[in-house]
């Protein structure tokens, strides 16, 4: 255990280098050159992995373009500035975005007993932008933060969508908690439900059941679920694993993260079981449509968005209605 903050920049895995952050409660594992995915995030309380890590496919080196799926590993990504391949304004964007495939740059941009601050960015390919990450883990803390500044260098303004995209470890026992209002299913992924609007967090199902969507389905139900959380009266999304005494959350702007998808695989799709808790800037996963019915984002020539987003990690409780920025969990 490490009574205070630990960085290690000269791991591997599987070729690709590992930059490794760790305090007392937490290890996370990043790897810059496959889009700077968070591929580990390790609880120490619990000993367990939070990510949902790929059984048949292993991180390894894509080229820009190819298809996201078929390159899956797990962990979290991020998807800019699109989700489906995508042309809008006259360029193409490729599937899942011009991100995750691309290596980013990295350095520490501080580092005591008490902190340490490791630096990321990259430009855009198909875009004229630069995003940079800034990820902080303090000393005795369960939670880090992710402060982010995205610029479009123009001389165009820009659509998009930016999306989180952590994969998650799921149980039959797990529960979802969202502070939303109407969601909105996406068809046709959703083999459970009818697909009509409905209010967080009960759905009709196909047969006209009521859904609880809090709760996860087991890997036997051989189901997927896809759908749009929107009007969050707040900004934070959690996935409790009830049975275990432990979750993930996150705290975010809601000004800028507007909705929370939520992608769960369970058994449905290539026979994997996990959740994604995806809180992004519009929807839906079709940035032609997002635009036009004007729930994309848009920034300006030379405008920058900036914003913080707290990943914690807790125990003792089996459901959650609150998340701060600061890292409270109630």
């Amino acid at each position: 255990m490490h009574s205070s903050v630990h960085f290690d920049p000269h791991w591997h895995y599987r070729g690709l280098r590992a930059l490794v952050l760790e305090n007392s409660h937490l290890r996370l594992v990043l790897l810059p050159e496959l889009g700077g995915k968070l591929w580990s995030l390790f609880y120490k309380i619990v000993d367990c992995e939070i990510f949902w890590q790929n059984p048949r496919v292993e991180p390894r080196p894509a080229h820009y373009g190819a298809a996201y799926d078929d390159w899956f590993c797990g962990g979290w990504d991020e998807l800019f500035p699109n989700d489906a391949p995508a042309s809008v304004a006259g360029e193409t964007y490729p599937d899942h975005g011009e991100w995750w495939a691309m290596p980013f740059g990295w350095e520490v941009a501080e580092q005591t007993p008490n902190w340490v601050t490791v630096r990321l960015w990259r430009a855009g390919v198909a875009t004229n932008t630069t995003v940079e990450r800034w990820i902080t883990l303090g000393k005795d803390r369960p939670y880090y933060t992710t402060r982010y500044r995205l610029y479009n260098g123009g001389p165009q303004p820009l659509d998009f969508l930016w999306k989180l995209h952590p994969a998650l470890r799921v149980s039959s026992s797990s529960r979802i908690d969202l502070p939303a209002g109407t969601v909105y299913p996406e068809p046709p992924f959703n083999t459970r439900l009818d697909n009509t609007p409905f209010l967080w967090p009960q759905a009709r199902g196909v047969q006209g059941d009521m859904v609880d969507m809090r709760a996860v389905p087991p890997a036997s139900a051989a189901t997927c679920d896809f759908y749009y959380a929107t009007e969050l009266s707040a900004g934070w999304c959690a996935l409790t694993q009830v049975n275990a005494g432990y979750g993930f959350g996150l705290a975010f702007d809601p000004a800028v993260f507007r909705s929370v998808w939520v992608f769960g695989a369970y058994g449905g799709w290539r026979g994997h079981y996990t959740t994604l808790l995806e809180p992004c800037t519009g929807y839906p996963y079709r940035l032609e449509e997002a635009v036009a019915q004007g729930t994309a984002s848009h920034l300006e020539p030379g405008a920058a968005l900036e914003t913080t987003v707290t990943t914690v990690l807790y125990t003792s409780r089996d459901q959650v209605s609150q998340i701060t920025r600061e890292g409270r969990v109630r």
